[in-house]
């Protein structure tokens, strides 16, 4: 009867080394894979916040409408602006009145950027009394910089609205507004919008004087 023969150590420790190259790659492999599949779900994520961010402005400025405000002071706001207080701001329609309470369903929207992140400020009242009640909105993380142009009536476009010579409180609106939001970590995000009617908003609607 032969003797059974077991392994000796040198073949007990070439097959630990064999079995820990094999376990370190195949750890290695694994967590390539988690780390792709973080990034990917993280990139998903992102690019869904930009998206909602971006549809969120498109909706607001297609539904803009000539319609001035007067400010805390009593001073007249044109139906659209850019200034200091935010890089757009604007009257729309189509707010959301879930309980149907009787009130106007036009807001005073605005956008600017705060410390790098696209902020949406709301207010319920257009003609506002002094220290009227704001939302802010905190929309989009990594946003730097937004830029704006617009199209006047001669399909001419201006960096600054309302153009040159119109009254404070005007309710001109453009043709179409060019908008470019530029990301830390991403292309800059470019959208041309044409605005609703323009012309007969803005022939049907008063002036607001100072």
């Amino acid at each position: 009867m032969t003797p059974a023969r077991g392994f000796t150590l040198i073949e007990m420790l070439v097959a630990l080394a064999i079995f820990a190259m094999v376990s370190a790659v195949s750890f290695t492999g694994i967590m390539v894979m988690i780390d792709n599949r973080e990034r990917v779900a993280d990139h998903a994520d992102r690019l869904a916040a930009v998206q909602t961010a971006v549809a969120l402005l498109e909706r607001d400025l297609q539904q803009a409408v000539a319609r001035p405000i007067r400010d805390p002071m009593g001073d007249p706001r044109a139906a659209m602006l850019s200034d200091d207080l935010a890089a757009l701001e604007f009257t729309r329609s189509g707010r959301s009145n879930p309980l149907g309470v009787r009130r106007s369903e036009l807001e005073r929207v605005a956008y600017r950027i705060e410390d790098d992140t696209l902020v949406r400020l709301s207010w319920d009242a257009l003609d506002q009394p002094p220290e009227p009640p704001r939302r802010d909105r905190a929309l989009l993380d990594g946003a730097t910089d937004i830029s704006l142009r617009f199209m006047d009536d001669d399909a001419q476009w201006r960096p600054t609205w309302p153009p040159a010579g119109a009254l404070p409180g005007s309710p001109q609106l453009p043709r179409a507004v060019e908008i470019t939001i530029t990301l830390d970590d991403m292309d800059t995000i470019t959208r041309v919008l044409g605005l609703v009617d323009t012309p007969a908003q803005a022939r049907a609607a008063p002036e607001v004087t100072p």
